[in-house]
């Protein structure tokens, strides 16, 4: 039996034993799904003739916190407000280096992003921005059905095109018990030669919450399959109108890389209480408030890479002095297939990934809300059972040749033990602070600890609230697995590196009534993990520093809406990592309303980098490394836009990178890598729950 069906079987039964175990008390409207239930004392039913349909349309939304021990409340990202922006990268970043295509491979340029989660599959980093995994999932408690519809796409959509899809559904099939799905694809030839991008994926979630019991569980998968082009062979091309972008030669053609990732999370607990009796209005009932609760959380990973290609040194012929190129280097011998494949059977065929099943116990004491002093308290241990496995090493013999078998892997199990806990205050009204902490006691991370905490003060005054919040967090961590072995057609290593020490510090102040937000981050690092100028896995050999800086500040005036944002990062070394000293977005639009029901919004969005040392990308890795020798950036991205909105819909009309129309030069979204043209592009999206 696989590993995926028992763990099926095992949620099937947690989720049916749980909710059988629980119905010791009926839910109610008035149920909460964190601390407390309550269940009706009034009259008895009313007459049903005397019933109205009086339902208004209520939704809660929330997502994890704190691992999975815990919930926060969260947003559905349906705000009006920068409605142009659909990228995921660029919603979440304001300076990003990609491939100059949607959906491929991506990193952002602001530094305090860049980390990853420790436990993730390397090789599938650069895809974060498009992959929605546990943390991302949000859940619901609605009052009716709730649907929301998005799409968007180029109106020049063929013969090359790009179109994205956005759905999400979710409905109580009673007070107490809510499901939904979303699901999310892009899909992206690109205007240059062999940068297909298909990006999907779908999640499921259930949450079912009553006075002792909770339950939420969600599984989903993501898949990226990506063209790989190498780049372009003579970058500066683009700087002539008279080539099209779809005829310059590109380095690579059969080339490929798909990556995977199922994911799977089951979180329960029981509570202990008291019930006391609370009147509302004319009304009588009993509240439940939760003191502690016994915790337990599953989770299951599945995450995989798949790197194919018919050519395994792609080659081109220069007429310019330089001879016969080869894009890994003349001298380079492949390590399992040296010769010229077919499409249906590559040369390279390098598959690599990691599977992981976690478990974790916790016992939990409440913040009780019904207490002026109170702050929760949680304990746990936890354990982690991972199989990774990379192209097999190990020689076969074949009649006059000794190579590794094609497509074939080995692999190496680990696991990890682990204690923590985390103390916190979310419901005070003076401060809000949280303090976590997690150590490893065996296994592969052995000795590795992981210490945060932060503090949230609001400052009120007569004419508004401004909040001052400050943060902290040390960690020593073992490098990825992969950083120490691997084995490929291309590429092998066999390392032995030091934990990975750092230090951050940050503060920042916010006056949403002002729209006013600035703030500093501070990073100390010891043994920085990065790729390096040959694009194999390397240590800093010194301690070094990033400083960050920024601010946010928007104007009304009128109908004149200015929004600014400003990024300024500087480190005490160059030669490990590279990113802008400056980046900026500026977004101008005036906004109004035609005839009382359509809101409008008409403006432009600039971005600005300055010049910098742009990662070069490795299509056989799926990394970004380090160069020196070609500076990209000291580019306006300019993209105009119009955004309306009538009631449940809206609707937006973009005509991005309009500066090829003034300039054809300096467009490079990663050396070798141009963004697309100017082109105009529309989406839609619609809400329901009628």
């Amino acid at each position: 039996m696989s590993i995926q069906l028992k763990f099926l079987l095992l949620v099937a039964f947690c989720f049916s034993s749980g909710i059988i175990y629980s119905q010791n008390r009926s839910s109610s409207p008035r149920s909460s799904s964190q601390n407390s239930g309550q269940e009706k004392f009034g009259p008895g039913k009313k007459n049903s003739k005397e019933k109205k349909d009086t339902v208004v349309f209520k939704m809660k939304v929330y997502q994890f916190d704190d691992g999975y021990s815990r919930l926060k409340s969260g947003r559905l990202d349906t705000i009006f407000a920068d409605y142009q922006t659909y990228s995921p990268v660029l919603k979440k970043s304001i300076t990003a280096q990609s491939l100059g295509n949607l959906g491929a491979s991506v990193q952002s340029n602001d530094y305090f992003q860049r980390s990853y989660d420790s436990d993730a599959f390397l090789f599938s980093k650069n895809y974060k921005y498009y992959a929605k995994g546990p943390a991302d999932i949000r859940f619901y408690n609605t009052t009716k059905p709730f649907t929301l519809l998005e799409y968007g796409q180029w109106f020049s959509n063929k013969p090359k095109g790009e179109t994205w899809l956005n759905i999400l559904h979710t409905q109580n099939i009673n007070p107490s018990f809510n499901w939904g799905f979303s699901y999310s694809s892009i899909t992206s030839q690109g205007k240059y030669l062999n940068q297909e991008a298909k990006d999907n994926n779908l999640s499921l979630f259930a949450s079912y919450n009553i006075e002792r019991y909770d339950l939420w569980f969600t599984i989903g998968k993501n898949k990226f399959t990506n063209q790989e082009n190498g780049g372009l062979v003579f970058p500066t091309d683009i700087e002539n109108p008279d080539l099209k972008p779809e005829n310059l030669p590109v380095w690579f053609d059969g080339v490929s890389a798909e990556t995977k990732n199922s994911f799977g999370v089951i979180a329960h607990q029981y509570k202990f209480g008291k019930w006391i009796k609370q009147q509302d209005s004319a009304e009588v009932f009993q509240k439940f408030i939760t003191r502690f609760a016994l915790m337990h959380t599953l989770e299951f990973s599945d995450n995989s890479r798949f790197f194919q290609e018919v050519e395994p040194n792609p080659s081109f012929e220069f007429t310019d002095g330089r001879g016969m190129v080869y894009y890994y280097g003349a001298g380079n011998i492949p390590n399992i297939k040296g010769t010229t494949g077919t499409a249906s059977l590559p040369s390279t065929q390098d598959k690599s990934g990691i599977k992981r099943v976690t478990n974790m116990f916790y016992l939990k004491a409440v913040e009780a809300t019904d207490r002026k002093y109170t702050f929760g308290k949680q304990a746990y241990i936890g354990n982690d059972l991972i199989n990774v496995y990379y192209p097999r090493e190990q020689l076969i013999y074949t009649p006059g040749l000794m190579r590794p078998p094609l497509g074939l892997t080995q692999s190496d199990k680990l696991t990890n033990t682990f204690v923590g806990g985390s103390i916190f205050r979310t419901e005070g009204k003076f401060w809000n602070w949280s303090a976590n902490g997690r150590y490893y006691i065996q296994g592969y991370r052995f000795a590795d600890f992981d210490l945060s905490g932060q503090i949230e003060k609001p400052i009120r005054t007569s004419r508004d609230t401004s909040f001052i919040k400050i943060n902290a967090g040390m960690t020593n961590t073992t490098p990825d697995y992969f950083y120490t072995q691997f084995y490929s057609n291309h590429y092998k290593w066999t390392n032995n590196f030091n934990k990975t020490y750092e230090l951050k510090i940050g503060a920042s102040y916010d006056n949403p009534s002002r729209r006013f937000k600035a703030g500093v981050k501070y990073s100390i690092v010891t043994n920085y993990m990065y790729w390096d100028e040959a694009s194999l896995p390397a240590q800093a050999s010194s301690e070094f520093s990033v400083a960050q800086v920024f601010l946010k500040k928007d104007f009304k005036l009128g109908v004149l809406n200015i929004q600014n944002s400003v990024l300024y990062q500087k480190s005490t070394t160059d030669k490990y990592m590279h990113v802008p000293d400056f980046s900026t977005r500026n977004t101008i639009f005036l906004q109004g309303v035609y005839a009382k029901v359509l809101t409008f919004q008409l403006g432009a969005d600039f971005r600005y980098d300055t010049g910098y040392y742009a990662d070069y990308y490795n299509p056989a890795l799926g990394m970004f490394y380090v160069q020196r020798t070609e500076k990209i950036g000291d580019y306006p991205w300019i993209d105009a836009f119009i955004n309306l909105k009538i009631k449940r819909t809206c609707f937006y009309v973009k005509y991005s990178n309009i500066g090829t129309m003034i300039s054809r030069s300096g467009y490079y979204t990663t050396p070798g890598y141009a963004a697309q043209v100017a082109l105009a592009q529309f989406g839609l999206s619609w809400t329901f729950y009628d």
